[in-house]
């Protein structure tokens, strides 16, 4: 089904810009309680190692750990943090959307390598080719969107469902293709056609793929027809869009998260990856200092992210925050204890915070032993338990492909989910 119904012209189109879909004359969903199916998706990922407990891992009791000087226990409710005078903004996040939250601790990602742990924490997997929570999520409803999962920037692992999967570039290339601009950075001269010539091109194009499909043979045939015919209608429907949303992207997270709501709110993607690190998260020196303030910049752009999703409407909800699950994490933990340049080296253990419809929020799961390492948890229930099993990272994956209604077995046959982690 086309993105945009036949008869809206782009010149109609442009004139609606800055408004939702809804005001193009679409059919809108009657809003009802969201299925799982149409859960959104934003993974805020913090690449280079972060320390969690300078937010998530209240580990003052600990004498194995180096908590920060001057932090002190916060609490909202049943959700428990870490406070500090320096990172206003953590407590603000807690305090506004504390209750929707799930904070998870103790988390094995069995490496020590950045590259490594990137890969087992956004696949569950070391193999090749193996692709990422996200893209499992766009390609799930790829026929459903132009851009099922947006990389507005961080890492992405396509895997077989590379064609749910589009990179924004943080150089505008994505805005210079749907703009024809691109071809201006070529060494070769060459002249883009005019937009007269490019909606005659488009119209022939739409007509000869309706002609090949009603001669296509069955299997293959019409099956690479039809991909080809949803796909020109997609590429048409993002010129559409050139001038309603930013593209540009960017790397600071205020013009990622406003790109990122865009993209969701005019229905073009299902799921968005953004990427921060502001002054770097892999603090072999300066631990503190870094972590701090890398932490005080996140948070206030997650507050930001939330807000605008309170602001936009939904698409059976009242708001996009209603249907949407913000998943913020990264690759590996640092070690409990500081070096001698005040720093922390890599560690496999790690937290991840969750925020959204679906989830069991408003607590912690999971907890760090005496060592600093992962406590066994009851799947069931999320409470720790002796007798429990291993938090791993592929186990929280799985956990948000079935709160998409995704069964995570047709990926990852033999791993558990964790039913306490959802609502």
């Amino acid at each position: 089904m086309p993105l945009f119904p036949k008869g809206v012209s782009r010149r109609q189109l442009l004139a609606t810009s800055g408004v939702g879909l809804a005001a193009l004359g679409l059919p809108r969903l009657a809003r009802a309680e969201i299925e799982a199916s149409d859960t959104k998706f934003i993974f805020i990922y913090n690449y280079g190692g972060w320390d969690p407990t300078r937010v998530f891992a209240t580990e003052f009791d600990n004498r194995f750990v180096d908590m920060e000087r001057d932090s002190q226990l916060g609490t909202v409710g049943d959700l428990t943090f870490v406070d500090h005078e320096d990172r206003p903004s953590v407590r603000q996040f807690m305090e506004r959307f504390g209750s929707s939250t799930a904070i998870v601790n103790g988390v094995l990602v069995p490496s020590v390598a950045h590259e490594n742990c990137l890969k087992l924490s956004l696949t569950g997997t070391s193999a090749d080719g193996a692709p990422d929570w996200l893209a499992i999520l766009g390609g799930a409803r790829s026929q459903d969107f132009a851009l099922p999962h947006l990389v507005v920037d961080g890492p992405s692992f396509p895997g077989n469902q590379g064609a749910a999967v589009t990179r924004a570039g943080t150089s505008g290339q994505l805005e210079g293709l749907l703009s024809g601009d691109i071809l201006d950075r070529s060494e070769v001269a060459t002249h883009a056609p005019g937009r007269r010539a490019e909606d005659v091109m488009d119209d022939y194009l739409r007509r000869r793929a309706a002609a090949a499909a009603d001669f296509a043979g069955a299997g293959r045939e019409s099956a690479l027809i039809g991909g080809y015919s949803s796909a020109l209608e997609r590429g048409v429907a993002l010129k559409d869009l050139l001038h309603v949303l930013d593209w540009s992207g960017g790397t600071d997270i205020t013009s990622q998260v406003e790109m990122a709501v865009g993209a969701l709110s005019l229905g073009i993607s299902r799921c968005c990856t953004l990427g921060f690190s502001y002054y770097g998260w892999d603090t072999h020196v300066q631990n503190d200092m870094y972590q701090s303030m890398n932490f005080e910049r996140l948070f206030s752009g997650i507050v930001d992210l939330m807000d605008r999703l309170k602001a936009t409407p939904g698409t059976k909800e009242a708001t996009l925050a209603e249907e949407t699950v913000v998943v913020v994490m990264s690759e590996m933990g640092r070690t409990p204890q500081l070096n001698d340049g005040d720093g922390k080296d890599h560690w496999p253990y790690t937290s991840l915070m969750a925020v959204g419809p679906g989830l069991n929020g408003g607590r912690v799961f999971g907890e760090f032993d005496a060592y600093y390492q992962g406590e066994l948890i009851d799947y069931d229930s999320g409470e720790v338990d002796k007798d429990g099993r291993e938090l791993a990272a592929v186990n929280v994956g799985c956990s948000l492909l079935n709160l998409a209604g995704i069964d995570h077995k047709d990926f990852h046959p033999g791993v558990d989910a964790i039913p306490g982690l959802l609502a």
